[in-house]
Order: C-alpha cells, then structure tokens, then sequence
C-alpha cells in the first residue's frame, strides 16, 4: 500500500467520524425515540479503553510475554461481571456530584478541596501525555510499514496536528465546561464498531492462514506460543497489572467521561457492563489466532506489534490491511480525541483558570468565557504537543504494551482515593493530598521518566541508591512491578500515617473571599448570571427582589447552575466564598464567574453591524414580544412608516400593519394577529413562503432563542418562486411525455414478454411432442434388435443409428432455440478444474482408443464459478471435435492461468482449420470437408452460445495439416478444497447389475407407442410389463408391481412424481424411474427430494437397462 492511499484513508477516517457527529447533533430529536439505540452506541463507546494498544500492542505482548497480555482485559471484565453494586454506588454518586470530571469528582468527596483536584488533574496529565504518545508511536509504525518507507516521525506528527485540529473543532467548539455531547458518543461508538470489526477480519485472515500452514510450521509456532504460555511465566507481573487494570475502565479520564458523564441515568453503566465485558472479551479472543499465525509465519525476527498488519499483507489481502490500518487509526483517534477533551476540561477547570482570573480586570460581556476557550483549545494543543514529544523520544526498544501500563500505574495513584470517594462524602483532603503528591513523585521517577531519559542517565543513576529501576537496590522484580510497588505502596502509606494523626481537616479551604457578602436573593442573580446569562438567570430565580433572604434551596440552586461551567468544586468553593464574605469584592467574584457558562445577550453595535451585512430583512423580538433589533432590510422589504419600527416597539403593531395591507389574506385583523402571537409564544419554529399583495414572494424563517425571545429572517425570492413555477411547468409537460413514452415502452415490453413466454411454452411442447416419437422408435428398434440375428440384425443397428443421428439433430435445434430465446438461465457454482477435466476426459478415452488416438491430460489446477452442466456441454463439443478431426496423433486437455481467467485448452494434431474458415465454423449446419466424419455442423454454434451466456470467450489457433487448439476462457476463483475421488471399484466387487428375469414392471406413459415400445423391450429381457396411462389405470395394478418407469406429462393435468406418491401410498419403498423430456429446474428439485432417478427422453435402451438393473438389484441383495 502506497503512503498517498493510507494518508488517505486515515483522512476519510476522521472524516467520517465527525461526520456521524455531525449527523447525529443535527438529527439528535430523532435518535432521542429509540433509547435502545443509544444505549447500544453507548455500551460501544465504552470501549474506547481499547486503544491502538489492545489493538496492536496487545499481539506483541501476546507473543513477548505471554500472559501478561490478559490481565488489561481480564481485570475490567472482573469488575464489570463481578461488581454491579459498586459500579451502581459510583453512577449514583457522580450523579448526585454532578461531576463532570475524575478530578471534580474525588475533589468533591474530599471536602470539596480545590488543591485535591488540581493534583489528580497532574497526575491523570502526566500518566495520559505517554498514553497519547503510545497512540502517536503507533500510528508512525503502522504507516512505516504499510507504506514501506521510514515516515513514522512525519506521521506522527502530522497524525498529532489533524488531531489536535480534529479535537479542537470536534470538543471545543463551545466554552460549556459541562454536559453530554451525543455526537461525540454516537462517532466513538461507531469507531468501536470499526476496529471490533478490523480485528475480526484480521483473525478471520490468521485462522484462514493457520488452516492453510504446512503442519511443521504451524507446530514451531504453537511450540513457541506454548512456552511463552506456559504456568512458569505467571509471574507477580501478571497480578500487578491485573490490579491497575481493573480500575482503569473507569479512572481513565475517557472510560470516566464515556460512562459516567454520558450516562443519562445512573443506572447506565450497570446495564452496559455486560455488553462491555463481552466487547473486551472478544477483543482478548482475538489476539491468539493472530499470535499464533504472525509467530508460525514470521517466526521471532518480526515486530510482534505490527503481527495485525503483517499477516494481511503476506497473505496479500490488500483490502484487509487497508481495514485493519483504519481500525488501528480509529482507535488512537479515538482515544486523543476523548482523552484530550476531559484533560482539557480538567486543565482549564483545575490549573488555569485562576491564573486567567487574576490577570483578567475588565467584565465585558463574554470576556472570560472567550478566554476560557482559548484556554481549553490551547491545553488539548499543549496535550497532544507533549504527547508527541514523548513519543519522539520515547526509546525504540519500549513496545506498546509498556507505555501503555506506564500510563494505568499513573491512573493507580488516585484508584484508591476513587474507591473512597464511592464509599462516602465529607472526607478529610490532608492525606489525600499528601498521599496523591507522594504517589505522583514515587511514579514519575521509577516509570514516567526512564522510558525517554538517556541510557547514559540512567547507568549513572543505577550505579546509587536511587536506581529509578531498583530503588535503593531491594527486590529483582521488573520496571512495572518495581514502579506500582514503590509509587502505589507509598501513596498508600502516607495516606494512612496522615489519616491517623486525630486531627480535623479543617475549615473548607475558600478560593475567593469577598469584601461584601452576597447578602440577598438580588445579590445571588447576578453572581449566577455572570455564569448562564442574565435570561436564564431571572428563569431560574424568577421572584429575585432586593432583600429577598437566600435559603439553603436557593443557594444549592446557584450552586448547580455554577458547577455546570466550572465544576463542583470550584463552584463550591466560590459560592461559599460569596455567601460567608472574604477579602475580594463582589465585582472581583463576578469577574471570576462572568461567562463561565452561556451569556445569550449580545453587543447590540456588533449585533446591528452584522444585520446590515445580511441581504435578507431580520427582526427580533425578546420574551415580551418587543422589538430589540432589526436591520434597515427588514423595513425596505415591508414598507413601514416612519417611526413605527423602533425598540421596544409591540410586534403585534408591526403585524398588524401588514395585516391592514392584505399580506395574510381576507378575513379579521386581529384574528391574524392573535393567531401569529400565539405561534410566537409557543415558541414554535416555522419556515413558509407568501404572496404579498404587490406581488412579491417572501420567505419567512424563525425559530425561538435560548433564554426567551424570538429571531425572523425575511428573504424577497420572487425571482426564484417565478423560476420554480417555470420549471415545475417543465417538469409537468415533461412529465406527461415521459409518461406517455413509458406507456408505449411498457406495451412493448408486454407484447415482448408475452411472445417470449410464448415462445418458450412452445419450444417446451416442441421438446415434449417432438421427441416421444423418436424415445419410442429407440425402444422398438432395441426390442427388434433382440429378435433377429445376421442381416437383419445389421439393418436393424442402421434403422437405430439413424434415429440417434435424429434425435441429435433435433436436440441441437430445439437447445440452440432456447439458448436464443433466453430460455437458459445458468446456476454457478465453483467448480475444480482438476477432478472436472480428468472425470470428462475419461469418459472419452474408449473413443480415442478406438480411433487409435492417444488422449492425454495435462497439469489442471485452478477453478472457476460457473454453471457445470454447460461447461460440460462444451467441453465434450470441443473434445468430440477434436476427436472427428484428428485421424492419427494424440489429443491433449489442459488449463492455463492468464491473469485473472482460465483457460481450458482442447488441442489436437488433426487436419487443422485454414485462418479464413476459423469465422465460419461457429455458424449453424458448418462442417470442414478434409475429412469424412459424422455430425451435424451444429456443436460450435452451441459452444458460442453457451460460453457468452456463462461469460467467457472461445479462443482459436490453428495450422492446417499439423492441428488446432480450442480454447475455453473463463474468470478465475480461488480452488475449493477437494476431495480424493474415489478409486473405481474392481471388476470382482461390481455387483451383478443384471435385473432379475421375470420382474413386474409397471409402464405409465400418455403415449401408446411409448408403452408398447416398452413393454416389448421388456418382453423380451424375461420381464413381465404392464402399461398404464393414468394413475387410476396405474393404482389398479400396482400391487404385483417389481418396480414402475414413469413419465412425467400424462393426461388431465397428472403427473409422475405425483403418480409415484400415489403409488408408494399403497407400496412404500417400491423403486420408480421417472423418463421425460421436461428440463425444467422446479420437477428435477422435485424428483431429487423424492429419490426418484430421472432419465431424458429418448432413452438410450442400454442406458434404460443399466438403470432398471440399479433399481432391481436391491430388490435382490441379501
């Protein structure tokens, strides 16, 4: 794959991800009908916690180490199956927080201290800065490989600036801090489906490759596999990172945002966890076939971590690399995108916004929340910065699997303070902080900072006491192991040793303290709407007077509105701060507040400058249903005197106005009033088209304004509605046209269809009536045969070559009528050339000897989807020409690959064809003169017709007097698996295949000659027959019967298979053998799930006496 098609398919990846966003927040109202589907997009989004990691990194782990692959998916199965009781208390408990973040949530529990949440928010930082690295090194080696080229750095880097443009224009759009985005959860869940899928594939590919491995291979690769697997590697590795696993699919900043922020009840997260559990268990599944294959093919010399792109690619299944590439992608992208976000919100919430506040001394309008904005944009920036820079220096010889269990030993630092959190509220922060500082400290310098420092570095750390890899030289554990220990044992202990010293946490550590209090209800709004806007302010406290008291309802209330912007804690912190008076005033407190959350009003300039640059007329309207701003357009459009449109104006006046001018049609004034008033307080939105009464078009478009209030646009489009009602009036004639040529089209196809069907009703009669009389005269002919000897026995053999010389003449005809007709219609199916060559040359082979003609059979291979019962059809023309025109030599049969095609070769060293007759022998009644041979003229013509109705194409070479090859071209499919066809039987095995003599055989046929033919034929083998035309005549003598020949077409709408059901009522299992000239698909289904054997008409008496022998010798058989 070139680097140009995999750049562009991670393009059109993020594409269409932000695309189902897109579609998903503008169609939002709909998907909120169908609660199963969001739910079941939701328990897919859930398994953005497999990240390019579980997708590549997991194989490499697999192969390198082992178990230790399992424990990243067994430890979150084990809680999710395990422990729906505590995952029920956190839902529950983040709900009634209204937590928006890990860090807002366990601060939140911890006393609400700010100092908690900035600490968690370093450390989840520090621990996702190389999770995002592992994503970044991921996606560089995926594009080395499939590319073939040494871009991983350019990769990354260009992967780092789409996504970061991606996760800006995707996640920061808005400056609301809080709330559920349904487009985000819809796009990861749709990329959870995609690498779910990917993997699939993948392991549908290993499996496929495995099956198809020579045996010693696949044994060196399972030997290998075994040992790594064996139950000496488990080791404390395998139990630490099941411990830091466990708890990472819900600590992980994206696994707490997806299921616990987006859940829309608490109970969301207890009923997806099964379905989760099932996603991380068929992923886990997964990783062995892969394993397996990419150890057995490329034994250890290979990556193990690109085993998912390279078994694809030796197999070369270009299509599976390209979604496999996209299903590593998705996952990465995925992850930074969700993982960026929530650090972003924690970043801006927890680190910056203070420093923001203290530098920020004007309160215009939206100032703060433009700033906080800028600031969450350029924190995923910063993010994804760091986290390239990381992996830019990351060591070549880390794989995936430990930068990824780097990143869960940074999330096991706060696992514990979470666990509590969920246990309780009002917790003392002082060990949390001291235990969190000692943790991040301990992390940072035994596993955050020895996979990028220098080995140089790290040979002179190791030489002391303060071995990063070996702290003070105690124990021989590993890095990982080494790390969790010291950093996690640590955290531990000083929370304990801090926890136990009997003391108070003290009074709630206030953010701000005020100059005056925030002493009434008044005071309150305007705190609160410097956050959501002064509308939603007055809707939230609607009775807000001066001196009006704050109870605890009220405050609780400014409290969550706040958090929504903010945080909990923070919000916490500032309105008690507000409410108990500190050292800052009220306006430094609004100044801190103003615009956190969303302010509807707008600079009324800005507002008037933007209008008059809109070519359609604008209105609004605020709750009261005053005019507050319109542009000059607007008045230009509607015609309104002088000093009726101002501000304040009622917009009823204005209705009014052009009520009286007739632009609502007849009828009362003020009830076109009231009824436009009621529209505007329902609040309702609405888009039409009316005529004034000048003449004018307009189209008028409106919709409500969050907070109260109401927006119009009115465009003139009466230059449009002329050019509509124009082209409607085109439409309409062409309309009429194309009706009436459809109406003559579909009359011609009628008559067309009829005298088809008639047709074919035709050549099925002609089948039918043409070919009895012909069926009889073989059976007379075969019964004379047995009654004279000599002479007459020579002419009677005349009499019987003549009429098998008719009946293939008249088969010729009636099959190249119906191939004409377009009564054939071919059943494909994949055929072997290998066993179907051998198998219909031998049957030949009798003929060649007696020609005294060498019939050879060369190398077959290959196979090809296509009918079997035509192919043969022209495969024996070919053979059979071959073997008229060839009076000495050899004749070869063989298949040659040629592209994509097949080409079945049919060559002989006959009299040859000259070039200018090569055109004319695939005509109707065509034969060459050099040689005396018998036919018709008509098997090429057959074989044209037949091989452009299966697809192929003939192909001709010749040289007179030396041979010819004919070629039959068909597209080529991989070969099917095929069987050992079974050694013919020998000679003292056959069974007697003669019928017994003195046999009752019934003989139904609508055709006396037929069944005298027959009943003479029988006669004279011993048997005693007896004739029948229907099935009365037939169930009347049925009881002596030994077995019945049977037609299919008798009188009165009766046929066989029906006869012989009526039959075997009466004589289960009596054997039947049903002979008929009807082709047809349906009664040859038919026949078969009876068991019945069906011969065509005319029968070849040997071939009729073979069949009745089959049918009499298990009568017979001990």
């Amino acid at each position: 794959m070139s680097l140009n098609v995999a750049v562009t398919l991670a393009l059109l990846l993020i594409l269409l991800l932000f695309g189902v966003a897109a579609l998903v927040e503008r169609y939002g109202n709909r998907l909120a009908a169908s609660p199963r589907l969001r739910h079941g997009a939701y328990t897919l989004a859930l398994g953005v916690y497999c990240s390019s990691w579980t997708f590549y990194g997991a194989v490499g782990s697999a192969v390198r180490d082992g178990w230790e692959y399992l424990p990243i998916y067994l430890g979150p199965i084990l809680l999710l199956i395990g422990a729906p009781a505590f995952l029920g208390r956190l839902s529950r408990a983040v709900a009634e927080e209204q937590a928006a973040t890990v860090s807002d949530f366990i601060a939140a529990r911890f006393g609400h201290d700010v100092i908690v949440a900035r600490l968690v928010t370093v450390i989840a930082l520090l621990g996702t800065i190389p999770y995002i690295a592992l994503q970044f090194r991921s996606i560089g080696n995926v594009f080395s490989v499939v590319s073939g080229r040494e871009v991983g750095t350019s990769a990354m880097v260009a992967a780092a600036v789409l996504l970061t443009a991606f996760s800006i224009l995707f996640a920061a759009r808005r400056f609301e801090l809080a709330g559920r985005s349904e487009g985000l959860l819809f796009a990861i869940g749709f990329e959870s489906l995609i690498k779910i899928a990917a993997l699939l594939l993948v392991g549908i590919v290993a499996a496929a490759l495995l099956v198809a491995m020579p045996a010693a291979t696949l044994d060196q690769g399972q030997a290998v596999l075994a040992e790594r697997f064996s139950p000496a590697h488990l080791s404390l590795e395998f139990v630490v990172v099941c411990l830091i696993s466990t708890m990472a699919i819900i600590v992980l900043p994206r696994q707490f945002y997806m299921g616990l922020v987006e859940a829309q009840d608490p109970g969301d997260l207890v009923r997806a966890r099964l379905g989760l559990a099932a996603y991380l268990l068929a992923m886990a599944a997964l990783v062995i076939p892969i394993a397996l294959a990419g150890t057995a093919l490329f034994g250890s010399g290979h990556p193990a971590d690109l085993y998912v792109l390279q078994l694809p690619a030796s197999a070369g299944y270009g299509a599976v690399i390209a979604i496999a590439l996209l299903g590593g992608i998705s996952a990465a992208a995925a992850m930074a995108i969700v993982d960026s976000s929530a650090l972003a919100t924690m970043v801006s919430n927890d680190l910056i916004f203070p420093a923001i506040l203290r530098r920020n001394r004007a309160l215009e309008d939206g100032s703060i929340g433009r700033r906080m904005l800028l600031v969450r944009r350029v924190s995923i920036a910063g993010i994804m910065a760091l986290s390239l820079a990381w992996a830019v220096l990351l060591s070549g010889r880390e794989s995936l699997a430990s930068i990824g269990l780097v990143a869960f030993a940074a999330m096991a630092q706060f696992t514990p303070h979470l666990i509590l959190a969920v246990q309780g509220s009002n917790r003392d922060p002082l060990p949390a902080r001291a235990s969190l500082v000692t943790g991040l400290v301990v992390w940072l310098y035994t596993l955050g900072l020895p996979p990028i420092l220098p080995t140089a570095w790290l040979d002179w750390l190791a030489a002391g006491p303060f071995d990063p890899l070996r702290l003070f030289g105690i124990g021989r554990a590993g890095p990982l192991v080494h790390g969790v220990a010291w950093s996690l044992g640590a955290n531990l202990l000083v929370f304990a040793l801090v926890a136990a010293r009997r003391a108070s946490g003290g009074p709630l550590p206030l953010l701000l303290r005020a100059n005056r209090q925030v002493s009434d209800l008044e005071d309150l709004v305007q705190l609160t709407s410097s956050f959501v806007g002064q509308e939603r302010a007055d809707r939230e406290f609607p009775a807000a007077r001066r001196g009006t008291p704050i109870d605890r309802h009220l405050a609780s209330r400014a409290q969550q509105l706040i958090a929504g912007v903010v945080g909990i804690s923070s919000a916490r912190s500032l309105v008690a701060s507000a409410l108990a008076g500190g050292q800052m005033s009220l306006t430094d407190v609004t100044r801190l507040l103003d615009e956190g959350g969303q302010s509807l009003r707008f600079s009324r300039q800005l507002l008037a400058e933007t209008f008059e640059n809109i070519d359609a007329g604008i209105s609004v309207v605020d709750a009261e249903l005053n005019l507050v701003a319109w542009n000059s357009r607007y008045e230009q459009l509607f015609g309104y005197p002088p000093g009726l449109v101002r501000v304040g104006v009622p917009v009823a006046d204005l209705i009014r106005h052009n009520a009286r001018h007739g632009d609502f049609g007849p009828g009362d004034i003020e009830y076109h009033v009231q009824k436009r008033l009621d529209h505007l307080r329902r609040r309702l939105e609405h888009s039409f088209e009316r005529r004034r009464y000048d003449g004018r078009v307009i189209k008028t478009v409106g919709g409500p304004m969050s907070g109260g209030g109401y927006v119009m646009s009115f465009t003139d489009i009466t230059g449009e509605a002329r050019a509509r009602e124009e082209l409607k009036r085109t439409f309409d004639e062409l309309e009429h046209r194309v009706a009436e040529r459809t109406r003559e089209l579909s009359e011609a196809n009628r008559r067309l269809a009829k005298a088809d069907r008639e047709k074919t009703r035709f050549l099925a009669a002609a089948s039918h009536d043409l070919l009895q009389p012909l069926h009889a005269a073989r059976l007379f002919t075969a019964a004379l045969d047995r009654d004279v000897g000599g002479t007459s026995r020579d002419l009677v053999r005349h009499v019987g070559g003549a009429i098998v010389a008719a009946e293939d003449l008249l088969r010729a005809l009636l099959d190249i009528s119906k191939l004409d007709a377009g009564g054939v219609s071919p059943r494909p199916e994949p055929v072997a050339l290998r066993s179907f060559v051998a198998g219909l040359a031998e049957s030949f082979r009798p003929l060649a000897q007696e020609k005294g003609l060498e019939l050879r059979i060369g190398p077959c291979p290959g196979a090809v989807a296509t009918d079997p019962a035509l192919l043969r059809s022209v495969l024996q023309n070919l053979i059979t020409n071959a073997l008229r025109y060839t009076p000495s030599g050899a004749i070869l049969i063989g298949t040659r690959r040629r592209g994509d095609e097949w080409r079945i070769d049919v060559i002989d060293t006959g009299v040859g064809i000259a070039p200018s007759q090569i055109d004319a022998i695939f005509g109707e009644f065509t034969r060459l003169g050099e040689v005396e041979v018998e036919g018709l003229g008509l098997g090429l013509a057959l074989v044209e017709r037949i091989t452009r109705l299966l697809g192929g194409r003939i192909d001709v070479a010749s040289v007179p007097g030396k041979g010819s090859r004919f070629s039959l071209i068909l597209p080529a499919m991989a070969a099917p698996v095929e069987a050992e066809p079974p050694a013919p039987p020998s000679e003292r095995d056959e069974p007697d295949r003669q019928p017994m003599a003195g046999s009752t055989v019934l003989v139904i046929d609508n055709d006396e000659r037929i069944v005298a033919a027959t009943c003479a034929l029988l006669e004279r083998l011993g048997h005693q027959p007896r004739g029948a035309r229907s099935i009365a005549a037939a169930l009347e003598q049925c009881a002596e019967a030994d077995l019945m020949l049977v037609d299919y077409h008798l009188d009165d709408d009766e046929d066989g298979l029906s006869l012989i059901n009526a039959l075997r009522q009466r004589r289960p299992g009596l054997p039947a053998l049903l002979l008929t000239a009807e082709s047809g698909e349906a009664m040859l289904v038919r026949a078969r799930a009876m068991g019945v054997p069906v011969l065509p008409k005319p029968v070849d008496p040997e071939a009729l006496l073979r069949a009745i022998a089959d049918l009499s010798v298990p009568q017979v058989e001990p």
